[in-house]
C-alpha cells in the first residue's frame, strides 16, 4: 500500500511537471522540436511533384542566372535579390530558431551544470554563447568571400562595376545574406522561446533590429560588398568580446582583464574603420557612377539621396556606440574612485578605532595602576 501510495503521487507530480499540449509552457519547452518538424514538412515537399516547385521557393536561394560578370569573362551562376527571398527568409529564421535550441540544449545546458551560474549570469552567458557562435561563423564565412572577391589587394571593387558586378552575386555570397537576415530575425520570437525578462529585451530588441535594419538595406541597395567588410570587421571584435564575456561570467576574472583591454582597442578602431570605409566607397567611389534616378530593373540605387542618408545612418551609429562606449568607462571610473575612497574611508574609520582603543587601554592601564598604588599606600 505505502509503495502504492508512492508511485501514484509520484505520478500525480509527474502530470503537474508536464504542462498540456498547445499550452505557452508546452511550446517553450518544445519549440525546438517543433520548429524542426515545420523544417521536415516544407523539406518533405520536395518528394512530390505537386510541392516541389513550392519547397523550392522556401529551401532554395532565387533568382539564379547565367551570366557573365564582368561582361568579358565566362558565364557563369549568378544570384540577384528580389520580392521572393522573402520566403527563403521564413524557412531559414526557423532553421535558425532550431538551431538556437540544439546549441542551448546540448553546449550551454551542459556547461552551465558544471558552473552553477546564478538566473543573471546565466541568462548573460547564454546570450554570448549563441553571438559567439554566430560571430565566429560570420566572421570566417565574410573573410572567405572577401578573400574570394579579392578586396584586400583591390579595395576599388568595393564601388568599381556597381550596379551590375554587385547586383549578381555568387551562391556562398547570396546564403550569406540569407543566414544573416534570418539569424537577426530569429532573434525576435526568442525572447518568448527563451524567457527574457523585460529589461533584457528593450538592449537586445535594440541591437538586433539594427544589424537587421542595416544588412537588409544593404542586401536590398546592392551595396553587398561594403556591408561584407563592415560585418567582417564588426564579428571579428564581437567574437572578442562575447568569449571573454563568457570567461567573465564563468567565473574566470583573472583571464578576462586582457581581453576586454583588447576588445577596448578594438572597438574603437573598428568603429573608426567603417566610418572611414563607409565615407569613401559611398561618397568618393560611387559617386563617379552617380545616377539622378533609381532603376530598379537595373538594381541601381546609386543616386545622391540614397548615399547621402546612408552615410549619415552609417556615422550616427558609429557615434552612437562610441558615446554609449564612454559614458560606460566613465560610469566605472566613477563607481571604482567611489569605491576607492568609500575604502579608504573604511581603513581610516579602522585605524580611528585602533588609535581610540589604544587610548582606552592606556586609560584603563593608568587607572589600574593608580588603584594599585594606592591600594598600596593604604595597606
Amino acid at each position: 500500500m505505502g509503495v502504492d501510495r508512492r508511485m501514484a503521487a509520484a505520478g500525480a507530480r509527474a502530470k503537474k511537471t508536464s504542462p498540456p499540449i498547445m499550452s505557452h509552457e508546452f511550446v517553450i519547452q518544445n519549440h525546438g522540436d517543433i520548429m524542426s518538424c515545420v523544417l521536415m514538412v516544407i523539406v518533405v515537399g520536395f518528394m512530390f511533384n505537386y510541392t516541389a516547385p513550392l519547397a523550392n521557393i522556401f529551401v532554395l536561394p532565387q533568382y539564379n542566372e547565367t551570366v557573365a560578370v564582368p561582361a568579358e569573362a565566362a558565364p557563369q551562376t549568378f544570384y540577384r535579390n528580389g520580392p521572393l527571398d522573402l520566403c527563403v527568409f521564413f524557412f531559414y529564421t526557423i532553421a535558425w530558431i532550431t538551431m538556437h535550441a540544439v546549441i542551448q540544449e546540448y553546449v550551454l545546458d551542459k556547461l552551465q551544470r558544471k558552473l552553477h551560474l546564478s538566473k543573471t549570469r546565466m541568462s548573460k552567458f547564454n546570450e554570448s554563447g549563441h553571438l559567439l557562435f554566430f560571430s565566429v561563423y560570420s566572421a570566417i564565412h565574410a573573410g572567405f568571400l572577401i578573400n574570394d572577391l579579392d578586396l584586400i589587394s583591390n579595395p576599388i571593387k568595393l564601388w568599381v562595376g556597381y550596379p551590375l558586378e554587385h547586383r549578381y552575386m555568387s551562391l556562398s555570397m547570396k546564403l550569406f545574406f540569407i543566414f544573416q537576415i534570418s539569424h537577426w530575425l530569429h532573434q525576435f520570437p526568442e525572447f518568448y522561446f527563451q524567457k527574457v525578462k523585460r529589461d533584457e529585451i528593450s538592449q537586445r530588441s535594440t541591437y538586433s533590429a539594427v544589424y537587421f535594419f542595416f544588412i537588409l538595406a544593404a542586401y536590398a541597395f546592392n551595396f553587398s560588398r561594403l556591408a561584407l567588410v563592415l560585418l567582417f570587421v564588426d564579428y571579428f571584435t564581437q567574437s572578442i568580446f562575447h568569449f571573454t564575456r563568457m570567461l567573465h561570467f564563468s567565473g574566470k576574472s583573472k583571464y578576462t582583464a586582457n581581453g576586454f583591454m583588447l576588445w577596448n582597442a578594438l572597438f574603437v578602431v573598428t568603429r573608426f574603420l567603417s566610418a572611414t570605409a563607409a565615407v569613401f566607397v559611398l561618397w568618393y567611389g560611387l559617386r563617379v557612377n552617380e545616377t539622378p534616378f533609381v532603376d530598379l530593373k537595373e538594381g541601381n540605387f546609386n543616386t545622391a539621396f540614397i548615399r547621402l542618408n546612408s552615410i549619415l545612418c552609417i556615422l550616427v551609429l558609429q557615434v552612437f556606440m562610441l558615446w554609449n562606449f564612454g559614458l560606460f568607462h566613465i560610469n566605472r571610473l566613477r563607481e571604482r574612485s567611489s569605491k576607492a575612497k568609500h575604502d579608504q574611508q573604511q581603513v581610516k574609520a579602522k585605524e580611528a578605532q585602533k588609535l581610540q582603543q589604544k587610548k582606552n587601554n592606556k586609560k584603563v592601564s593608568g587607572e589600574n595602576s593608580n588603584e594599585i598604588k594606592n591600594k598600596a599606600k593604604v595597606q
